[in-house]
């Protein structure tokens, strides 16, 4: 707000269903869907698909629990419901009416097989 933008403070899924059909650009998470029940992460995703406009974004960076140690230090947070694996994530994203998902690690070589054993999130 300091520096002029709107924001504000709101659930996630209330605020997604308050907005209008296709009114949303993109939408970013950040250490977000793996603190949702699993109930609740699927009503995520199909708000976030009603939201978004056509060629709309949805960004959701998780913990990525294919390395032994991202999978252990996932648990230190009491909070964390439950790791979602990256092929679950782009399954869910597919059952949630979108038409394409990717995985992508941002600290990774770029090489998916190789990154999904070490790059610590997606």
């Amino acid at each position: 707000r300091e520096k002029g933008h709107a924001a504000e403070k709101a659930d996630a899924l209330e605020w997604l269903a308050a907005q209008a059909e296709g009114s949303i650009g993109a939408i970013f998470s950040a250490q977000v869907i793996e603190h949702l029940p699993p109930r609740d992460l699927t009503r995520l995703l199909e708000l976030a698909h009603r939201a978004l406009r056509p060629g709309g974004v949805l960004i959701a960076e998780t913990v990525n629990p294919h390395p032994i140690g991202s999978f252990k230090a996932f648990w230190v947070d009491l909070t964390h419901t439950s790791p979602i694996f990256p092929e679950v994530a782009v399954a869910l994203c597919g059952l949630a009416g979108f038409s394409s998902a990717e995985v992508v690690f941002p600290v990774g070589t770029g090489r998916l097989e190789e990154d999904r054993w070490v790059a610590g999130e997606y």
